[in-house]
């Protein structure tokens, strides 16, 4: 292979939604990071990083998931070959956006183009997954999964590892409102308890498979009574001030469904494109934090294909 640069983009992704805790993942459109490597002749090597958010992610290539995931996907392949890297940030850290897990995703499908695509599915997310263990406290596979796979994915088991992608209905819109607000990854995860009662684990059980079914049948109303949270988002909601406010504006503008995104500090609000606004559902949510001195970004977006070549 030449040392040629490659070119991959990263889709941002939400995860849990609802019931599925470190277990659904949705890939979206937009935003989404640039990865571009080129072969060298050993080691892992980051010579630029810019865009939201650079100027805290770490360009050791032992603490950058970029080439933590690539050199997971080399080791599995095989090869020993060495990669420099760029990488250009859409997906600020901290943004519950998935941030390290599109780089994880961008830096082990590039990888994974260059040693010939050897790796099945889930042994490349798994490389991924990886990275996010060493970055995030904690090894998950619900934010690399859909960057890589694209779509609706979810994780079977991590032991044995399986993941299947499902394709989400095609009119089902998504809102995503982006505060200024900085929440850790590593941070969120400590307040999620490590048992819940017996009653709560039925319930997640009964609405996750619903919400997965209903992703698989274009059943937009059963994924609006689907997306139900008794653990993660009853836990984080002190994290992100005015987030039932931000919620309850969706959701009165025709949002099916509006619930906090991953770790947050993201709001993800879920809307039938044949019969919805989603500029309106924006505006609804900006509005919310604006009143509240609280600066945003919003993107009106569809699911996504996941990584691919540029």
């Amino acid at each position: 292979m030449s040392n040629e640069w490659i070119k991959v983009a990263a889709p941002a992704t939400t995860s849990n939604i609802g019931p599925g805790f470190d277990t659904f993942g949705l890939a979206l459109k937009e935003p989404f990071d640039i990865v571009e490597g080129r072969r060298i002749d050993s080691g892992l090597m980051i010579s630029e990083i810019t865009g939201p958010g650079s100027d805290i992610i770490p360009t050791d290539p032992e603490k950058n998931s970029v080439c933590i995931a690539a050199g997971e996907v080399l080791r599995k392949s095989g090869e020993d070959f060495g990669i420099e890297f760029r990488i250009k940030k859409g997906i600020r850290p901290g943004s519950g956006l998935g941030s390290s897990g599109a780089s994880a995703s961008g830096g082990a499908y590039l990888a994974h183009l260059m040693c010939g695509e050897k790796l099945s599915d889930n042994d490349l997310v798994l490389c991924a997954a990886k990275a996010e263990g060493v970055t995030s406290g904690g090894l998950h596979a619900d934010n690399v999964a859909p960057s890589l796979l694209g779509g609706f994915t979810v994780i079977r088991s991590y032991d044995p590892f399986d993941v299947i992608s499902i394709n989400p209905p095609e009119n089902l819109g998504v809102v995503v409102t982006l505060p200024e607000i900085y929440i850790e990854t590593k941070e969120a995860r400590k307040v999620i308890p490590a048992e819940v009662p017996l009653n709560h684990l039925v319930f997640h059980v009964g609405n996750a498979s619903c919400l997965t079914y209903g992703m698989a049948t274009g059943d937009l109303d059963l994924i609006r009574r689907s997306i139900q949270d008794l653990v993660s988002e009853p836990n984080r909601k002190n994290l992100v001030p005015n987030l039932k406010e931000a919620e309850e504006a969706a959701l009165s503008e025709g949002a099916l469904a509006s619930f906090l995104g991953g770790s947050g500090p993201c709001i993800m609000s879920f809307y039938d494109k044949t019969s919805g606004n989603g500029n309106n559902i924006a505006e609804s949510v900006k509005s919310v934090f604006a009143h509240a001195d609280i600066k945003c970004e919003t993107w009106v977006t569809v699911c996504g294909k996941g990584c691919r070549r540029i």
